[in-house]
């Protein structure tokens, strides 16, 4: 190659090289070293060669760039050395010039991914920023959404606080108009027992003086009264039923009198209708024109005795009693037990009678009388429920009084009073004083014909309706409604029915503590059977179900297992179909057949219930009945 080309080419390189330089700095000492490096080095001098001071050394460059004009031509032996230098200098620049390539490529790779790398994160943020802004739009949103609900029910609850408030200052003045109601009837009572007497008294004064008192005593009418609440069809203010073509007759016990006599002015037996009263409290009232006042507590004025005929008149034969005749046979079945001589309350009641065991046998029930300063019975009979499980006890009254206070307070037993602990006598045990019924219901069908029969049904009926409907608005559940959990009631108005036994009921949808296979549900006999008893949840439709079996019951005098054992009732109840045929009355059967439907969403509420044609179209009711039921 030509020296100028070769030039050319050096400086062209050299040009090239040094603007690139920096992209590879790795390389800078290689190209240090090509670019500037010295002249080869001279051969090691011969012996003959004479020693040279060595001048400035210089670069390859600079040998070949030098003015030729002032330099001497060198010698042969030089030419050759500088051919062999500048040899090797190209090889060497080669050599650079290819790794400088590839360095570059390299550089011009990691660029290029550096980039793509640069490129990546920047749609990555950028990503990530859009779904930053739609989430918070998204939470913003669910913010204002919150806001506002929480407005509404702020709202809402302002609203609520001002009804219940509202509703407070209403129950308040209802518990006065009560109060007031309450002093008032008191009042009524007193004044009505106070004319009583003067009247007894005039009539005795009159009987006296031989004069008819029947003739001279006008029988007022209640007539244009603005607050009177019943029509005019009363028949007299007379406050004593009277019993005509009457008759002495022994009861009982030995010593005890009672009147048999057609009844006129009582408060709930037809008029013409033969009772025979319970035992008269002193045997030597019972004369004509007198007014005689029986154990219970009820009062009778004695009209005409019977006359009897002379020789036997005919007898004649009645193919059924009624209702009121075989009520009297059945009052005349009952006496008052003797005293024991034990006493419970720490000698506050006296015992009498043999102690009955409850149904579930966790209990007993006696009956008893207040005790006198002395220590004599006074009052009229009392019955205690004694038992060893005081937590029951303490539930049962507790039930009781969760009833009482509220506004449907239904038919159920007076209770006397609570003792959690039953004196001396029984520190082991709780007891519950309570008004005493004649009997349970069970036990007083079959002294009336075997069951119950037209406005005594009907009231029984209703005495259960109230009961259940006054524990549900108090949010319990019975559990426990059955024919044993009412007693009959006799006193100066007349029977009636209450409910008793609040031990079994629990709060709605919590579990039961017991049950009674005649009174429970399909659904809960399946659960018992499944060993889930323990977990079943009580609703109200329990007590529909056991009210059906109830009302079937008493209509019919019997009950759907009666002579049953539990265990072959709980297997039966959950493919259990009820065949109400033999109810009597057409619109009561349907009320039973919808009861006891087998799945409990499809049985009415107790509301349905009181709207149905059987109960509904009954019209004794008092104006106070829906709102207060009967006087606890």
């Amino acid at each position: 190659m030509p020296t100028h080309g070769l030039r050319l080419l050096l400086v062209t390189a050299y040009a090239h090289f040094s603007s690139h330089a920096l992209l590879q700095p790795t390389r800078q000492g290689l190209h240090h070293k090509v670019l500037h490096t010295s002249s080869p080095p001279s051969p090691p001098p011969s012996s003959s060669s004479r020693t040279v001071t060595p001048s400035r050394p210089r670069s390859a460059l600079c040998v070949f760039f030098a003015n030729e004009n002032d330099k001497k031509p060198p010698p042969k032996n030089n030419i050759n050395q500088a051919q062999n230098a500048t040899s090797g200098s190209n090889a060497d620049l080669f050599q650079t010039l290819q790794l400088k390539d590839e360095a570059i490529h390299q550089a011009q790779t990691a660029v290029s991914s550096l980039e793509n790398a640069l490129d990546s994160a920047v749609s990555n943020l950028e990503s990530m920023q859009q779904q930053l802004r739609r989430k918070v739009k998204e939470l913003e949103e669910e913010l204002k959404t919150t806001r506002g609900e929480l407005t509404a029910t702020r709202g809402e609850l302002d609203r609520v606080r001002s009804e219940l408030a509202g509703a407070k200052v209403q129950l308040d003045n209802s518990n006065d108009a009560r109060g007031g109601l309450e002093w008032a009837l008191g009042q009524s009572q007193e004044e009505a027992r106070k004319a009583g007497e003067r009247v007894e008294q005039l009539e005795g004064y009159l009987a006296d003086m031989g004069v008819d008192a029947s003739s001279v005593v006008e029988k007022k009418r209640i007539e244009n009264n603005p607050w009177q609440l019943w029509g005019s069809s009363l028949k007299s203010l007379t406050p004593v039923p009277v019993l005509d073509d009457w008759v002495i007759i022994k009861g009982s016990t030995e010593g005890e009198v009672q009147i048999s006599g057609k009844v006129t002015n009582h408060p709930s037996i037809p008029d013409g209708d033969a009772i025979v009263t319970s035992p008269l409290s002193d045997a030597s009232q019972a004369v004509e024109k007198k007014v005689v006042t029986t154990l219970s507590g009820s009062k009778y004025k004695l009209g005409s005795p019977m006359v009897m005929p002379a020789q036997k008149s005919p007898s004649k034969s009645f193919t059924q009693a009624s209702s009121s005749q075989q009520l009297a046979a059945s009052r005349a079945s009952i006496a008052l037990p003797a005293l024991t001589g034990s006493t419970i309350g720490n000698g506050r009641y006296l015992l009498a009678g043999t102690a009955t065991p409850s149904v579930n046998g966790r209990s007993f029930i006696q009956t008893a009388y207040r005790s006198s300063p002395l220590g004599k019975p006074t009052g009229e009979p009392l019955a205690i429920k004694v038992s060893q499980n005081k937590e029951a006890m303490k539930r049962e009254f507790a039930n009781y009084q969760k009833v009482a206070a509220g506004l449907k307070r239904g038919n159920f037993i007076k209770r006397v009073e609570f003792l959690p602990v039953a004196g001396q006598e029984m520190p082991d045990k709780s007891a519950l004083v309570m008004q005493r019924g004649i009997a349970d219901v069970k036990a007083f069908m079959p002294k009336v014909g075997g069951r119950l029969e037209g406005a005594m049904l009907y009231d029984c009926a209703m005495t259960a309706l109230r009961c259940v409907e006054a524990l549900h608005a108090a949010k319990l559940v019975w559990n426990d409604l059955k024919t044993e959990n009412f007693v009959v009631i006799e006193d100066a108005s007349g029977v009636s029915f209450r409910g008793i036994d609040l031990e079994s009921c629990m709060p709605v949808r919590t579990n039961p503590v017991d049950y009674t296979p005649e009174a429970c549900p399909p659904e809960f006999a399946q659960a018992f059977l499944d060993g889930e008893a323990d977990t079943f949840l009580l609703e109200y439709s329990y007590d529909v179900w056991s009210y059906g079996m109830f009302l079937y019951e008493i209509s019919t005098g019997r009950g759907f297992f009666d002579g049953l054992t539990a265990e072959k009732i709980t297997k039966m109840l959950p493919t259990f179909e009820p065949d109400v045929q033999d109810v009597p009355d057409a619109q009561l059967a349907d009320l039973i057949s919808q009861c006891l439907k087998t799945n409990p969403k499809d049985r009415p509420s107790f509301v349905r219930i009181s709207r149905h044609p059987y109960l509904a179209n009954f019209s004794n009711k008092t104006p106070f009945d829906f709102l207060f039921g009967s006087s606890i």
